[in-house]
């Protein structure tokens, strides 16, 4: 049996501490980084060099979504309302009021409320289940607007809009949360809208059946987490925004920058900075599992650029985040490493991913670090040279970033 080169490492040790010693040594046996001759590797246009991450604010929109960033920390895990709501199906970051529907996530009647209240910025995740017969979803969505008085004012109006051109929808209610305005026109979805100081909570449920009781401890449950979270999130000044650094503890700087020739499978930029883990949980393709791996490997920050860097606790934690982000489904493809990177591990997708676009990704160990590279599989070709390429571009910045 041909064992990864790590794991061979590891029991040639293990051998010779049995033939050479009577005695056992104390300790337990921790994984290694496998020996890398970075100047062979093939990066094609990637610089295998850190680079400084300063990404152009000169608009009010660039502001605000630094602040988007930050709030995505505190916006609740659909997952931990239902644990069937595994599948991550959409996320977004607002700097504006017509981002929403720019988007083309929510429907034109809400235009109104947020461009006359002023939007000025938002997040926003949708989960689903995997049972297509007995589908769930929900949606949760923090919207921040300038005053306690306009969020309020924009509540009111989001729901009384929910109303036009609906005769059969009707109010529910919501035990535990009067001021919460929320209604139904089948009792299989609701959607749901309360404003907490200058914010506007906004969550929008499915259930596989009508059942508005159902609806509606699913939308309590959400609004009481949701809103112990938003407790917890005091709105930082807009003139104080950029006092904040871009590149907390260097963290963007080891992470790949995006294809010098846009190939890369996502078109937006606006996801690129740095997260706590709980924020940067609701982009990860198996969140029930990854927020385990996170609190299991002490993952403390994470810097999302082209490539995706996860700081760990020490090398063996970084090793056991890795298997989680690499988890294969039932039909995705085990990839072999790239050209000499023995330790990295890569996976074919067999569905698109929902948030980036991509359909391959490798997963890169360095030190604390573990990075993630993404692409988008050309139609014809066997082996993916640019995820191949990234990968070596993203395991030398690491190791150029000590």
């Amino acid at each position: 049996m041909r064992y990864p080169a790590r794991v061979a490492a590891l029991l040639a040790a293990a051998i010779t501490v049995g033939v050479g010693c009577s005695s056992s040594i104390a300790g337990n046996p921790q994984p290694g980084l496998t020996p890398v001759n970075i100047a062979a590797l093939k990066t094609g246009a990637y610089t295998p060099e850190p680079s400084e991450f300063d990404p152009s604010v000169s608009l009010p929109n660039d502001v605000h979504l630094i602040e988007a960033r930050r709030m995505l920390g505190y916006l609740v895990h659909p997952a931990d309302i239902d644990s069937d709501l595994s599948i991550a199906a959409e996320v977004r970051l607002f700097g504006n009021a017509e981002a929403p529907f720019n988007y083309s996530i929510l429907p034109e009647k809400y235009r109104p409320a947020m461009v006359d209240n002023n939007l000025l910025a938002g997040v926003y995740v949708s989960h689903i289940n995997e049972n297509l017969r007995n589908r769930k979803k929900l949606i949760v969505s923090v919207l921040r607007f300038a005053t306690e008085t306009i969020a309020t004012k924009a509540a009111d109006e989001l729901d009384r809009a929910s109303y036009l051109d609906d005769a059969g929808r009707h109010t529910i209610a919501i035990e535990g949360h009067p001021d919460a305005r929320a209604s139904s026109n089948n009792d299989i979805t609701a959607v749901s809208f309360i404003a907490r100081g200058p914010f506007v909570v906004l969550t929008n449920t499915g259930v596989p059946q009508p059942d508005q009781s159902a609806l509606s401890r699913v939308i309590r449950t959400t609004v009481d987490q949701q809103l112990t979270l938003l407790d917890q999130l005091k709105p930082t000044p807009w003139d104080d925004v950029l006092d904040a650094p871009f590149d907390l503890d260097s963290i963007m700087r080891r992470a790949l920058p995006k294809a010098p020739d846009y190939s890369d499978p996502f078109w937006s930029y606006d996801d690129f900075g740095t997260y706590s883990p709980s924020g940067a949980l609701h982009f990860e393709r198996n969140p029930v599992e990854v927020a385990k791996a996170f609190e299991e490997a002490g993952v403390d920050l994470v810097g999302r650029r082209a490539g995706v860097v996860y700081r760990t606790r020490d090398l063996p934690a970084a090793f056991r985040l890795q298997s989680a982000l690499v988890i294969a489904g039932k039909n995705d493809e085990v990839l072999d490493p790239p050209p000499g990177l023995p330790d990295v591990r890569c996976l074919r997708l067999d569905s698109s991913d929902l948030v980036r676009s991509f359909d391959g990704l490798c997963a890169i160990v360095y030190g604390r670090y573990v990075a993630v590279v993404v692409s988008k599989a050309p139609l014809t070709a066997r082996i993916d040279h640019a995820l191949n390429q990234r990968a070596a571009a993203q395991y030398a910045i690491l190791a150029k970033s000590e």
